[in-house]
C-alpha cells in the first residue's frame, strides 16, 4: 500500500508540474503552429529521467521508494508522450505534414539528448 501512495503522491506532483510548465510564458511560444511548452515538459522529463537512471545503475540511490516516486510517479505524470501523440494526431488531420515531421524530430531528437545528458550527468 505505501508503493501505491509513493507512485499517486509522485504522479500528482508531476500532474502539477506539468500544468504549471505547460501553462507558462511557454505557451505563448508557438512557432510555426509547434506547442513549444509541450516540447519543453518532454525535453525536461528526459533530462530527470536520464539523471535518475544514472544514479540508479551507480547505486546512488538505494531506496525503492525514491524511485518509485520520481520516475514511476512524478515523470510518469509529468511528461507528455501522449499529449505529443494528440498533437500529432491533429497535425495529421489538418494536413500540416511538414509542421508534424518538424515537431517529431525536435520532440524525440531533444528528449533523447537531453536523456543522454542527464544519464551523463546522473553517472
Amino acid at each position: 500500500m505505501l508503493n501505491l501512495a509513493t507512485v499517486a503522491l509522485g504522479g500528482a506532483f508531476g500532474s502539477i508540474a506539468r500544468y504549471y510548465l505547460s501553462n507558462s510564458a511557454l505557451k505563448n511560444f508557438v512557432y510555426l503552429d509547434i506547442p513549444f511548452a509541450i516540447v519543453a515538459v518532454n525535453v525536461i522529463g528526459s533530462l530527470i529521467f536520464g539523471i535518475f537512471m544514472g544514479f540508479l545503475e551507480n547505486n546512488m540511490i538505494l531506496s525503492n521508494n525514491i524511485k518509485l516516486f520520481v520516475i514511476t510517479g512524478f515523470l510518469a505524470s509529468f511528461t507528455t508522450f501522449s499529449t505529443f501523440a494528440w498533437e500529432s494526431v491533429l497535425f495529421i488531420q489538418n494536413e500540416m505534414y511538414v509542421k508534424l515531421v518538424v515537431y517529431c524530430l525536435i520532440s524525440i531528437t531533444l528528449s533523447i539528448a537531453f536523456c543522454l545528458a542527464g544519464y551523463c550527468l546522473g553517472k
